[in-house]
């Protein structure tokens, strides 16, 4: 044969060889190199003003002109994140979703999502199933993706093929259990902008990551460290007996061992506790009930000792991740997650609407009253005793923790820990 048809053969084999290896599954969207937002377009446009009057003049002109802003039904949640891929085979699932940060899939995280037909009466996949078009797009909402901000993601998904048997899997031994389907790795980056909120299945909410705020000297607080909520059980109804737990199983797994939590700090009374002495995510987390002031309280003298006790649980590292909570996540929490934040640098605008955030599509401050229990204004207020005119917002936290008798090398051992 001569030199040309040999080579002609050859580039024919590996064209045919090329086309019977190519993945059946293509990734359509992200594929590589878009930024996925993490915080909803509502929430990003009142967080981009600069000044609390502007952003509650914000929501006050929106109710007036029909709540379009007000209305959404993203606040206190991250965006959806949704992948898409084409099915090129007629491959109909069910389909095998892996995420991770690292390009080798050895922190990879799992979704499973059905699309054969299902009998309604019975819950069972249909025999036979339907079959998919050729080249149809799968578009997938992941559920609580929780991804980090500002980071790259690597995404593929695995089909497997089922003969229709209602026990059908690896271990059925048909032909059709054998035929697996990988998609090609794809990739794409997180915005990087905070907050990043977390969700869960079960009735927990106003949930997210303390970490991801920038810093100042250009340094970025720690993701993955610290987590705020609401309380993973129900308040008591007399005192006397503990709430209902809250959590899924599924979500006790995913907050023990995906995001690892090891300390359950409850801000909540006694009274509302009824005393709770384990966390409801087990014994296996440390749980420390201190119950806590918030706003103008932690300002006197019991509030300030308080504030002592709780920011020295973040001075250790042994005890990270740390979950703190009250009942909503809101008023002790935000008053001592205020705290945290501004004296590891974070700019004191970033501070405000984290902490309004809970509160979004309204603010606690647009009630006029000065004395509102409720208010940002208590923290000006308290702060403002602190410090010199020209001192950073950062400074004013720091020497009112000071005062609260936290010591300076508990401050930079809570900064060595949590700042990047």
């Amino acid at each position: 044969m001569e030199p040309k048809s040999i080579r002609m053969t050859l580039c024919g084999f590996f064209a045919s060889s090329a086309l019977a290896c190519a993945a059946a599954l293509e990734p359509v969207y992200p594929t590589g190199g878009e930024t996925v937002p993490l915080v909803p377009d509502a929430q990003k446009k009142v967080m981009s003003l600069p000044t609390l009057a502007e952003r509650i003049q914000l929501l006050k002109d929106d109710r007036d002109a029909g709540g379009k802003l007000c209305g959404s039904k993203s606040w206190r949640k991250a965006s959806p994140l949704v992948l898409k891929w084409r099915a090129t085979n007629g491959e109909r699932g069910p389909w095998k979703v892996e995420i991770a940060a690292s390009s080798d899939f050895s922190d990879a995280r799992v979704w499973y999502e059905r699309t054969a037909e299902v009998d309604a009466a019975t819950g069972r996949d249909k025999e036979g199933g339907g079959e998919a078009a050729q080249s149809a797009v799968v578009s997938y909402t992941v559920p609580c993706a929780n991804l980090e901000v500002g980071r790259e993601y690597f995404w593929r998904v695995v089909a497997r093929s089922r003969c229709g048997k209602f026990n059908c899997g690896p271990k059925c031994g048909c032909e059709e259990s054998k035929k697996v389907e990988r998609s090609e790795v794809a990739s794409f980056r997180t915005e990087d902008l905070a907050p990043r909120w977390i969700a869960i299945y079960g009735n927990v909410g106003n949930m997210r990551d303390c970490g991801g705020w920038r810093a100042a000297g250009g340094r970025r607080v720690r993701q993955g460290m610290i987590f705020r909520g609401q309380g993973l059980n129900d308040n008591s109804i007399t005192g006397e007996t503990q709430g209902r737990n809250r959590l899924t199983v599924e979500d006790a797994k995913y907050l023990t061992r995906g995001l690892g939590i090891r300390t359950d700090l409850d801000l909540r009374s006694h009274g509302e506790t009824a005393d709770l002495d384990e966390s409801p995510l087990g014994s296996g987390v440390k749980f420390v009930l201190r119950p806590s002031y918030c706003y103008r309280d932690v300002f006197s003298d019991k509030g300030k000792k308080i504030m002592a006790e709780n920011f020295r649980e973040f001075c250790d590292r042994a005890n990270y991740p740390v979950y703190v909570h009250c009942i909503g996540g809101a008023d002790r929490t935000g008053s001592l997650c205020y705290m945290l934040l501004g004296v590891l640098g974070v700019d004191r605008h970033d501070m405000e609407v984290d902490w309004e955030s809970t509160f979004y599509p309204r603010i606690p401050d647009e009630n006029p009253d000065p004395k509102f229990w409720c208010r940002e204004s208590h923290f000006n207020n308290g702060l403002s005793k602190y410090g010199e005119e020209g001192d950073s917002w950062s400074r004013r936290v720091e020497l009112y923790l000071l005062d609260c008798g936290v010591t300076k090398e508990e401050i930079a051992a809570f900064r060595s820990i949590m700042l990047e």
